[in-house]
Protein backbone atom coordinates (compact mmCIF):
# COMPACT_ATOMS: atom_id res chain seq x y z
CA UNK A 1 0.00 0.00 0.00
CA UNK A 2 2.79 2.42 0.90
CA UNK A 3 4.55 1.64 -2.37
CA UNK A 4 1.32 2.30 -4.26
CA UNK A 5 0.87 5.65 -2.53
CA UNK A 6 4.47 6.57 -3.31
CA UNK A 7 4.04 5.76 -6.98
CA UNK A 8 0.77 7.67 -7.22
CA UNK A 9 2.29 10.70 -5.52
CA UNK A 10 5.31 10.54 -7.80
CA UNK A 11 3.08 10.38 -10.87
CA UNK A 12 1.18 13.42 -9.61
CA UNK A 13 4.29 15.53 -9.19
CA UNK A 14 5.53 14.49 -12.62
CA UNK A 15 2.17 15.57 -14.07
CA UNK A 16 2.50 18.95 -12.35
CA UNK A 17 5.31 19.84 -14.73
CA UNK A 18 2.98 19.36 -17.67
CA UNK A 19 -0.06 21.36 -16.53
CA UNK A 20 -1.22 23.59 -19.37
CA UNK A 21 -2.43 27.11 -18.53
CA UNK A 22 -5.41 28.58 -20.35
CA UNK A 23 -5.29 31.82 -22.28
CA UNK A 24 -4.24 34.70 -20.08
CA UNK A 25 -2.40 32.38 -17.69
CA UNK A 26 -5.59 31.16 -15.99
CA UNK A 27 -5.56 27.49 -14.96
CA UNK A 28 -8.86 25.59 -15.12
CA UNK A 29 -9.44 23.52 -11.98
CA UNK A 30 -12.19 21.03 -11.21
CA UNK A 31 -12.63 19.82 -7.62
CA UNK A 32 -14.80 16.86 -6.70
CA UNK A 33 -15.91 18.48 -3.43
CA UNK A 34 -16.52 22.17 -2.86
CA UNK A 35 -14.28 22.30 0.21
CA UNK A 36 -11.25 21.46 -1.95
CA UNK A 37 -12.50 23.91 -4.56
CA UNK A 38 -12.59 26.60 -1.89
CA UNK A 39 -8.97 25.94 -0.91
CA UNK A 40 -7.97 26.08 -4.59
CA UNK A 41 -9.69 29.45 -5.03
CA UNK A 42 -8.02 30.85 -1.92
CA UNK A 43 -4.59 29.81 -3.16
CA UNK A 44 -4.94 30.52 -6.87
CA UNK A 45 -6.77 33.83 -6.78
CA UNK A 46 -7.14 35.41 -10.22
CA UNK A 47 -4.87 32.77 -11.76
CA UNK A 48 -7.43 29.96 -11.47
CA UNK A 49 -10.96 29.26 -12.68
CA UNK A 50 -12.38 26.72 -10.22
CA UNK A 51 -15.56 24.67 -10.42
CA UNK A 52 -16.74 22.18 -7.79
CA UNK A 53 -18.80 19.14 -8.69
CA UNK A 54 -20.43 18.40 -5.31
CA UNK A 55 -21.57 21.57 -3.59
CA UNK A 56 -25.30 21.37 -2.84
CA UNK A 57 -25.82 21.39 0.95
CA UNK A 58 -28.66 18.86 0.67
CA UNK A 59 -26.62 16.39 -1.39
CA UNK A 60 -25.26 13.12 0.01
CA UNK A 61 -21.76 12.79 -1.50
CA UNK A 62 -21.81 9.01 -1.00
CA UNK A 63 -24.75 8.71 -3.41
CA UNK A 64 -23.34 10.98 -6.13
CA UNK A 65 -23.25 9.65 -9.67
CA UNK A 66 -21.36 11.59 -12.38
CA UNK A 67 -23.21 12.90 -15.41
CA UNK A 68 -22.02 13.71 -18.94
CA UNK A 69 -21.58 17.30 -17.74
CA UNK A 70 -19.21 16.03 -15.03
CA UNK A 71 -17.15 14.19 -17.63
CA UNK A 72 -17.01 17.30 -19.83
CA UNK A 73 -15.79 19.41 -16.91
CA UNK A 74 -12.95 16.96 -16.27
CA UNK A 75 -12.13 16.81 -19.98
CA UNK A 76 -11.65 20.60 -20.07
CA UNK A 77 -9.68 20.91 -16.81
CA UNK A 78 -5.96 21.41 -16.39
CA UNK A 79 -6.02 20.31 -12.73
CA UNK A 80 -8.45 17.85 -11.13
CA UNK A 81 -8.71 17.56 -7.34
CA UNK A 82 -10.27 14.58 -5.59
CA UNK A 83 -10.48 13.69 -1.92
CA UNK A 84 -9.56 10.08 -2.63
CA UNK A 85 -9.63 7.51 0.19
CA UNK A 86 -12.52 5.76 -1.57
CA UNK A 87 -14.77 8.78 -1.09
CA UNK A 88 -15.04 9.79 -4.76
CA UNK A 89 -13.83 6.85 -6.90
CA UNK A 90 -15.72 8.20 -9.91
CA UNK A 91 -13.04 10.90 -10.19
CA UNK A 92 -10.40 8.22 -10.77
CA UNK A 93 -12.45 6.81 -13.65
CA UNK A 94 -13.11 10.20 -15.27
CA UNK A 95 -9.50 11.33 -15.02
CA UNK A 96 -8.30 8.00 -16.45
CA UNK A 97 -10.70 8.42 -19.35
CA UNK A 98 -9.30 11.91 -19.95
CA UNK A 99 -5.78 10.55 -20.23
CA UNK A 100 -2.85 12.97 -20.53
CA UNK A 101 -3.12 16.72 -20.17
CA UNK A 102 -4.53 16.95 -16.65
CA UNK A 103 -2.70 16.99 -13.33
CA UNK A 104 -4.58 14.83 -10.83
CA UNK A 105 -4.24 15.81 -7.18
CA UNK A 106 -5.68 13.11 -4.94
CA UNK A 107 -5.62 14.47 -1.38
CA UNK A 108 -5.40 11.03 0.20
CA UNK A 109 -2.10 10.46 -1.62
CA UNK A 110 -0.40 13.69 -0.59
CA UNK A 111 -1.78 13.37 2.96
CA UNK A 112 -0.48 9.82 3.42
CA UNK A 113 -3.90 8.25 4.01
CA UNK A 114 -4.06 4.47 4.64
CA UNK A 115 -6.83 1.91 4.15
CA UNK A 116 -9.24 1.88 7.07
CA UNK A 117 -8.61 5.47 8.12
CA UNK A 118 -11.31 8.14 8.11
CA UNK A 119 -12.19 9.37 4.61
CA UNK A 120 -13.20 12.91 5.57
CA UNK A 121 -9.78 14.48 5.10
CA UNK A 122 -10.95 18.10 5.03
CA UNK A 123 -11.60 17.88 8.77
CA UNK A 124 -7.87 17.22 9.28
CA UNK A 125 -5.90 20.52 9.24
CA UNK A 126 -2.65 18.72 8.44
CA UNK A 127 -4.21 17.07 5.37
CA UNK A 128 -5.50 20.45 4.18
CA UNK A 129 -2.04 21.97 4.59
CA UNK A 130 -0.45 19.16 2.54
CA UNK A 131 -3.09 19.49 -0.16
CA UNK A 132 -2.45 23.23 -0.30
CA UNK A 133 1.30 22.73 -0.76
CA UNK A 134 0.72 20.21 -3.56
CA UNK A 135 -1.76 22.49 -5.31
CA UNK A 136 0.60 25.46 -5.24
CA UNK A 137 3.28 23.20 -6.75
CA UNK A 138 0.81 22.43 -9.55
CA UNK A 139 0.26 26.15 -10.14
CA UNK A 140 3.99 26.75 -10.37
CA UNK A 141 4.24 23.87 -12.82
CA UNK A 142 1.68 25.65 -14.99
CA UNK A 143 3.51 28.95 -14.75
CA UNK A 144 0.58 30.44 -12.83
CA UNK A 145 1.99 30.48 -9.32
CA UNK A 146 2.49 34.22 -8.93
CA UNK A 147 1.40 35.28 -5.44
CA UNK A 148 0.45 31.69 -4.61
CA UNK A 149 3.32 31.27 -2.15
CA UNK A 150 2.10 34.27 -0.16
CA UNK A 151 -1.42 32.89 -0.09
CA UNK A 152 -0.06 29.51 0.97
CA UNK A 153 1.80 31.15 3.85
CA UNK A 154 -1.47 32.79 4.92
CA UNK A 155 -3.31 29.48 4.83
CA UNK A 156 -0.50 27.84 6.81
CA UNK A 157 -0.93 30.52 9.49
CA UNK A 158 -4.66 29.77 9.62
CA UNK A 159 -3.93 26.05 9.98
CA UNK A 160 -1.46 26.77 12.79
CA UNK A 161 -4.05 28.90 14.60
CA UNK A 162 -6.66 26.14 14.30
CA UNK A 163 -4.21 23.54 15.60
CA UNK A 164 -3.34 25.78 18.54
CA UNK A 165 -7.02 26.10 19.40
CA UNK A 166 -7.52 22.34 19.05
CA UNK A 167 -4.61 21.73 21.43
CA UNK A 168 -6.14 24.11 23.96
CA UNK A 169 -9.51 22.39 23.74
CA UNK A 170 -7.79 19.02 24.13
CA UNK A 171 -6.28 20.18 27.41
CA UNK A 172 -9.74 21.21 28.63
CA UNK A 173 -11.93 18.43 27.27
CA UNK A 174 -9.65 15.49 26.47
CA UNK A 175 -11.16 12.20 27.60
CA UNK A 176 -14.78 13.35 27.33
CA UNK A 177 -17.05 10.61 25.97
CA UNK A 178 -19.07 11.54 22.89
CA UNK A 179 -20.76 9.81 19.99
CA UNK A 180 -21.92 10.49 16.45
CA UNK A 181 -24.41 9.14 13.94
CA UNK A 182 -21.62 9.02 11.33
CA UNK A 183 -17.82 9.28 11.63
CA UNK A 184 -17.57 12.62 9.81
CA UNK A 185 -15.45 14.43 12.39
CA UNK A 186 -13.24 11.48 13.26
CA UNK A 187 -9.99 13.30 12.48
CA UNK A 188 -11.03 16.35 14.47
CA UNK A 189 -12.48 14.59 17.50
CA UNK A 190 -9.37 12.41 17.70
CA UNK A 191 -7.13 15.50 17.74
CA UNK A 192 -9.39 16.97 20.43
CA UNK A 193 -8.73 13.89 22.57
CA UNK A 194 -12.43 12.98 22.72
CA UNK A 195 -13.44 9.35 23.24
CA UNK A 196 -15.93 8.41 20.53
CA UNK A 197 -18.35 5.58 21.28
CA UNK A 198 -20.61 3.43 19.06
CA UNK A 199 -18.26 3.03 16.10
CA UNK A 200 -20.23 0.08 14.65
CA UNK A 201 -23.40 2.18 14.47
CA UNK A 202 -21.55 5.00 12.71
CA UNK A 203 -19.93 2.77 10.10
CA UNK A 204 -23.27 1.14 9.28
CA UNK A 205 -24.94 4.50 8.67
CA UNK A 206 -22.00 5.76 6.58
CA UNK A 207 -22.33 2.65 4.39
CA UNK A 208 -26.09 3.22 3.92
CA UNK A 209 -27.01 0.25 6.11
CA UNK A 210 -29.41 0.43 9.03
CA UNK A 211 -27.50 -0.49 12.23
CA UNK A 212 -28.44 -3.73 13.93
CA UNK A 213 -30.66 -3.89 17.02
CA UNK A 214 -27.71 -4.45 19.36
CA UNK A 215 -25.88 -1.34 18.08
CA UNK A 216 -29.03 0.76 18.36
CA UNK A 217 -29.75 -0.47 21.89
CA UNK A 218 -26.19 0.22 23.01
CA UNK A 219 -26.31 3.75 21.60
CA UNK A 220 -29.68 4.46 23.21
CA UNK A 221 -28.38 3.10 26.53
CA UNK A 222 -25.37 5.42 26.41
CA UNK A 223 -27.66 8.41 25.88
CA UNK A 224 -30.24 7.49 28.51
CA UNK A 225 -27.54 6.48 30.98
CA UNK A 226 -25.81 9.85 30.81
CA UNK A 227 -22.58 8.39 29.50
CA UNK A 228 -22.23 10.87 26.62
CA UNK A 229 -21.37 14.57 26.69
CA UNK A 230 -22.18 15.27 23.05
CA UNK A 231 -23.94 13.80 20.00
CA UNK A 232 -22.69 14.81 16.52
CA UNK A 233 -24.91 14.14 13.54
CA UNK A 234 -24.84 14.60 9.77
CA UNK A 235 -27.80 16.77 8.90
CA UNK A 236 -27.52 15.78 5.23
CA UNK A 237 -28.38 12.13 5.94
CA UNK A 238 -30.63 11.60 8.94
CA UNK A 239 -31.73 7.94 8.91
CA UNK A 240 -34.70 6.64 10.95
CA UNK A 241 -32.39 5.24 13.61
CA UNK A 242 -30.35 8.44 13.76
CA UNK A 243 -33.52 10.50 14.03
CA UNK A 244 -34.64 8.39 16.98
CA UNK A 245 -31.29 8.94 18.70
CA UNK A 246 -31.58 12.68 18.22
CA UNK A 247 -35.02 12.56 19.85
CA UNK A 248 -33.62 10.69 22.85
CA UNK A 249 -30.69 13.10 23.14
CA UNK A 250 -33.06 16.06 23.24
CA UNK A 251 -35.21 14.32 25.85
CA UNK A 252 -32.34 13.61 28.22
CA UNK A 253 -30.44 16.85 27.64
CA UNK A 254 -27.41 15.67 25.64
CA UNK A 255 -26.20 18.55 23.41
CA UNK A 256 -26.36 17.86 19.67
CA UNK A 257 -24.08 19.37 17.02
CA UNK A 258 -25.11 19.27 13.36
CA UNK A 259 -22.43 19.04 10.67
CA UNK A 260 -22.41 18.51 6.91
CA UNK A 261 -20.05 16.78 4.50
CA UNK A 262 -20.10 19.69 2.06
CA UNK A 263 -18.80 23.17 2.78
CA UNK A 264 -21.79 25.40 3.69
CA UNK A 265 -22.61 28.23 1.26
CA UNK A 266 -20.71 31.52 1.60
CA UNK A 267 -18.06 30.03 3.90
CA UNK A 268 -14.36 29.30 3.60
CA UNK A 269 -12.80 26.16 5.03
CA UNK A 270 -11.21 28.08 7.93
CA UNK A 271 -14.51 29.65 8.97
CA UNK A 272 -16.27 26.29 8.74
CA UNK A 273 -13.72 24.65 11.00
CA UNK A 274 -13.93 27.55 13.45
CA UNK A 275 -17.71 27.28 13.60
CA UNK A 276 -17.55 23.54 14.24
CA UNK A 277 -15.02 24.05 17.04
CA UNK A 278 -17.25 26.77 18.50
CA UNK A 279 -20.22 24.40 18.58
CA UNK A 280 -18.22 21.55 20.13
CA UNK A 281 -16.76 23.88 22.74
CA UNK A 282 -20.16 25.28 23.67
CA UNK A 283 -21.56 21.76 24.04
CA UNK A 284 -18.70 20.48 26.17
CA UNK A 285 -18.78 23.54 28.42
CA UNK A 286 -22.19 22.44 29.65
CA UNK A 287 -22.12 20.67 33.05
CA UNK A 288 -21.61 16.91 33.06
CA UNK A 289 -24.82 14.99 33.62
CA UNK A 290 -22.95 12.12 35.29
CA UNK A 291 -19.35 11.42 36.22
CA UNK A 292 -19.14 8.62 33.63
CA UNK A 293 -19.29 11.08 30.76
CA UNK A 294 -16.44 13.15 32.22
Amino acid sequence: MRLTLFLLSSLFFCAVLLVPARAGGVVSVVAAENVWGDVAVQLGGKNVAVSSIISAPEADPHLFEPTPATARAIAEASVAIANGAGFDPWMDRLVAARGVGVAFLRVSDVAGWHDGENQHLWFDPDAVAKMATAFVAALHGAGAGSDADGRLAGLDRDVAALKERIAGMRRRFGGARISATEPLLGHLTSELGLVTENDAFQLAVMNDVEPGPAEVARFEGDLRGGRLRLLIYNEQTVTPSASRLLGIAHQVGVPCVAVTETLPPAMHWQGWMTRILDLIEQALEQPDRVAGAR
